[in-house]
């Protein structure tokens, strides 16, 4: 079933990718000769309006070819030709085939906001601060206010925070009110995280906790001798905890029940090194908002931007050689991921596939061959230095953007092997 939603996943990925290129080509009167499902040899398709519209052998992938796409030449050609239109137009066609990946993403991600709602974490007191304010608060301080409004969830204080200016925040500790007051430096400089409760919000199906009898709403009380208080408390101990049997406790209603679960072993690329930890497949208990909808494309646009800015920021790390490359997947890392989103339910899935298609829309921008972002360079420096690129020198730079590509697929397949090999 996995391997289904799988391929489903990467067909509407590239559907909706290429019907970009397509409807955009149209629109400024292209030759657009194949439209193409698939890669290699067509299995079966119709022709209408010049286009072959194809099912191909290979269901990864496919491709629309735009009519004169390959010659870069000045010369004579037809008026429905690739390069005879304006380099703006053509920098259109090639863009709009990742943005149709962005659009998908933002719908879908719109589409639950308004659907499942959005969990918010409530306001409760400190647990830790990470940050250069971190001697201004305790552990247990409550957050009552930051510049005047009233904190009722945990994302609303970094709602209310000003950068560059004096906020003023209201606490209650010990029973007292307090006001504290520092100037942010930068808006992802105050690192606050909450104390969350140890009630159980989520159980993942097939995971150790499922099969110790742990259910959504109990309360974890203990585990082994130690008395449980938070959440971070009880995550710390299940991760250092893998395949080791634990003993919990826990409250379920007016009983008391004593469970034993056995953490399993999961692995994260730490740079070179590879770190070990346990999970047992629970999350924590929250609040659901369900918005309406002109709130709700308010929430999506801030869940995009937060998505969009964290692949962003990975790929810089990752370039700058902050981020290890063992940490990219392939084929496998994609089928794993797709079955943990089920598992979870078909609101994560579609999570999934709006962050995978977001992922898409970024990937494919990166100037280089033979993604559409390189497509864009070149037409840019056309358009500015009214200097056409040859096809000779096309077809060399898609040949070591081509090689290079093929070598980073089988770095990530080889990556994804050695993780199974590895446990």
């Amino acid at each position: 079933m996995t391997l289904i939603y799988m391929i489903i996943t990467l067909g509407i990925m590239v559907i909706v990718h290429e019907l970009g290129h397509f409807l955009v080509a149209k629109l400024f009167k292209i030759g657009v000769p194949v439209f193409s499902i698939g890669m290699g040899k067509r299995l079966f398709g119709i022709t209408k309006n010049g286009t072959d519209y194809r099912v191909s052998l290979m269901p990864f992938g496919g491709y629309v070819h735009l009519k004169g796409m390959e010659t870069f030449e000045q010369g004579e050609k037809d008026d429905d030709d690739f390069m005879v239109k304006h380099p703006l137009k053509r920098i259109a066609v090639i863009f709009s085939g990742p943005f149709a990946n962005f659009i998908l993403s933002f719908i879908l991600l719109f589409i639950m906001t308004l659907a499942f709602g959005v969990s918010y974490m409530p306001n409760t007191p400190v647990y830790s601060i990470a940050s250069p304010y971190d001697s201004l608060f305790l552990r247990g301080d409550f957050i009552e206010s930051v510049n005047g409004n009233d904190i009722k969830y945990y994302i609303d204080i970094f709602k209310y925070l000003k950068p560059n200016e004096i906020n003023n925040i209201s606490i209650l500790r010990d029973g007292a009110d307090k006001e504290v007051a520092f100037k942010l430096d930068k808006p992802d400089s105050f690192l606050i995280y909450p104390e969350i409760c140890t009630k159980v919000g989520m159980v993942s199906p097939g995971s150790p906790a499922e099969k110790s009898g742990i259910m959504k709403n109990d309360i974890i009380l203990a585990i082994d001798t130690l008395n449980i208080k938070t959440w971070q408390e009880m995550s710390e101990i299940i991760k250092q905890s893998y395949d080791i049997s634990l003993s919990i406790k826990i409250e379920r209603g007016a009983d008391t029940l004593l469970l034993s679960v056995i953490p399993e072993k999961k692995e994260q690329q730490d740079g070179d090194s590879t770190m070990y930890y346990g999970v047992v497949g629970i999350g924590y208990s929250s609040e659901l908002m369900k918005p309406g909808f002109k709130q709700g494309i308010s929430l999506t646009i801030e869940r995009v931007n937060y998505i969009a800015s964290s692949i962003v920021k990975f790929l810089a790390q990752l370039f700058t050689g902050k981020m290890s490359v063992k940490n990219l997947g392939g084929p496998i890392s994609i089928y794993t991921m797709t079955g943990e989103s089920l598992k979870w339910g078909f609101d994560s899935f579609l999570a999934f596939v709006a962050f995978f298609s977001l992922n898409l829309f970024i990937f494919n921008l990166i100037p280089f061959p033979p993604l559409d972002g390189s497509y864009i360079l070149i037409f840019l420096f056309e358009l500015f230095t009214k200097k056409r690129a040859t096809t000779k020198f096309m077809n060399i730079y898609q040949q070591i953007g081509f090689v290079t590509l093929m070598l980073l697929i089988v770095l990530v397949s080889f990556n994804d092997i050695l993780r199974i090999v590895m446990k």
